[in-house]
């Protein structure tokens, strides 16, 4: 009997999506500061989207470390690995050839990022993927460790993760160096899991527990605030005198996280069904999405000024989501393109 799909996970995935292709859009108009309203707007929506890649982490961490198919090597390494493998390196090798021609890098070798991609990603909107390659690798062994321990431990083993790596190295680099060196980890001793690693079990902690009646606009309401925080923070930090407040800032984006992922979960069974067959629909496209758009943004930005991120965000979403449609409803092509 095939297993019900999970509503709010394709929901998660989905939103999650939109957020990274809108922070790529910005990338440019961000990188150039500027101080005015435009870059004051581009700075706030990079901050809503930081909330992005946790929530990534977060589901994969979910489905993967519940499936009991995640104890099978034969499983992971003819199936999982696979699906995220193959498209990776083939949009590998469409962006570096498309960046070489946008470039005019061709007269260089240009298959020399093409043999480097082990080292480096082509793009680096493609960072992502490394990380959940080695999570992939690693998850036999984190499903056999996860299912053998009660809920006290893993939140015990989430806060050794969110101190060591989340606030620690935040106050390293957010406060003076006559302070920060005194919390900067001798690195042989830095053991615990990684950022990447951290979000990919919470995903999995938070499943564990009990449905619990949430009040939707409450979420919403702590969600807003939560990030409300953080804008106001990034703006405030610029002075380098009061750059200690990221620390409160890494901390909001977890939570904000938490948030997002328990109040969509909450709606589960609540989502209409004509909306819970579009997401269905639009979930498979999400791969292809994310390893479409990092290459159709810089196409774009050559024919329209990078600070005009909502039109760059709107073009490139059209664009990618049509164009990985067309080539996931190809039997055969899907495999090697979404």
């Amino acid at each position: 009997m095939k297993k019900k799909r999970l509503v709010y996970i394709d929901v998660i995935r989905f939103f999650a999506m939109i957020l990274v292709v809108l922070a790529h859009s910005c990338a440019a108009a961000i990188g150039r500061k500027q101080g005015n309203f435009n870059w004051s707007m581009t700075n706030s929506i990079v901050v809503i989207t930081e909330v992005a890649v946790p929530l990534f982490f977060m589901i994969s961490g979910s489905t993967i470390l519940n499936s009991e198919k995640t104890y099978s090597l034969k499983y992971l390494f003819q199936h999982r690995l696979p699906r995220i493998l193959v498209p990776f390196v083939v949009w590998s090798v469409i962006s570096a050839i498309i960046n070489g021609l946008i470039n005019n890098h061709l007269k260089d070798d240009p298959w020399e990022n093409i043999l480097m991609m082990f080292h480096r990603p082509i793009l680096i909107a493609y960072w992502f993927i490394y990380p959940l390659i080695v999570l992939y690798l690693l998850s036999p062994l984190l499903k056999a460790m996860v299912s053998r321990v009660d809920d006290g431990l893993l939140t015990y083993l989430l806060i050794l993760w969110l101190i060591a790596n989340i606030i620690l190295p935040e106050v390293v680099k957010s406060t003076p160096s006559s302070i920060g060196t005194y919390f900067a980890a001798y690195p042989s001793g830095r053991v615990v899991i990684s950022e990447s690693l951290g979000y990919f079990i919470l995903g999995y902690r938070v499943t564990r527990g009990k449905h619990r009646r949430i009040n939707p606009w409450i979420n919403l309401l702590l969600i807003v605030v939560l990030l409300t925080i953080n804008i106001v923070i990034s703006f405030v930090s610029l002075n380098k005198q009061f750059e200690y407040l990221n620390i409160l800032a890494v901390i909001n984006i977890p939570l904000a996280a938490i948030l997002i992922y328990l109040s969509l979960r909450a709606l589960e069974p609540h989502y209409p069904r004509w909306f819970a067959s579009v997401i269905e629909a639009a979930a498979p496209l999400t791969y292809g999405v994310y390893l479409m758009h990092g290459i159709t943004i810089l196409t774009i930005q050559r024919f329209v000024e990078y600070t005009n991120v909502g039109y760059i965000f709107a073009l490139s979403l059209v664009i990618s989501l049509l164009t990985i449609l067309i080539l996931h409803s190809i039997p055969y092509v899907r495999r090697i393109f979404t």
